[in-house]
């Protein structure tokens, strides 16, 4: 129960809240730069992705290794929390294997987030890709897979499978931008709407982790009182 009570609960909280002092930091020392523009002074909320942040030059060293060390950090911290998740799914179930394979892929996207911070996309643009776009892919399938599971669980209340069905459908919309939005190369609007909407999902990512916790902090509650 220790165990998880610290890999459920207590490490995502602190992993997530790393990543925004982190991602704060990082954008104050960001050099500049943005897809469109690298002469730009700079970090642009607008205009520049996170990975941005990760790039290695020796102008942006500083904000390359606090941005990738975040992601380090949370792929790690959410590996470890998807993982402790399954311990509360024991029996053999249909419901129980739907969450099994739920976390399992939370397991497998939050190392591909390790991948995107060991990948700086200008020194291996190709892998950091695959790393991105596999990630929220296997997230897709844990936000589907846990919000059934959570509804069918009586152990947990609606509003937390609610919290991976909100997930799982800004996921999908993700996942259509990665599949099928404008090169943001292409004009300045195509790549807000990239930035913006990038931005917008891994928000949703780490809102829905602090939010998962509190559920996670109920049932642990609710067995110890048993």
């Amino acid at each position: 129960m220790r165990h998880q009570h610290l890999f459920i609960i207590k490490l995502p909280r602190v992993a997530c809240i790393l990543f925004i002092l982190l991602f704060i930091l990082a954008m104050i020392m960001y050099a500049g730069g943005t897809v469109n523009n690298p002469e730009s002074i700079g970090y642009s909320f607008s205009k520049n992705f996170f990975s941005d942040l990760g790039k290695f030059t020796s102008e942006n060293i500083i904000s390359a290794i606090m941005f990738n060390l975040s992601l380090i950090i949370c792929g790690l911290s959410f590996a470890a929390y998807f993982f402790y998740f399954t311990k509360l799914f024991n029996e053999n179930t249909l419901i129980n294997i739907l969450a099994k394979v739920g976390s399992f892929a939370g397991v497998i996207g939050s190392i591909c987030f390790i991948g995107v911070g060991l990948t700086p996309h200008n020194l291996f643009l190709d892998l950091h890709i695959v790393f991105v776009n596999w990630a929220f892919r296997f997230f897709l399938v844990t936000g589907i897979m846990l919000s059934i599971a959570l509804y069918k669980d009586k152990r947990f209340e609606n509003q937390f499978a609610n919290g991976y069905l909100i997930f799982a459908i800004f996921t999908f919309l993700y996942v259509l931008v990665l599949e099928l939005a404008p090169d943001p190369k292409n004009s300045d609007f195509a790549l807000v709407f990239n930035v913006v909407s990038q931005k917008i999902i891994v928000f949703t990512f780490i809102s829905s982790i602090l939010y998962q916790t509190a559920g996670n902090s109920k049932l642990l509650a609710n067995h110890s009182n048993e």
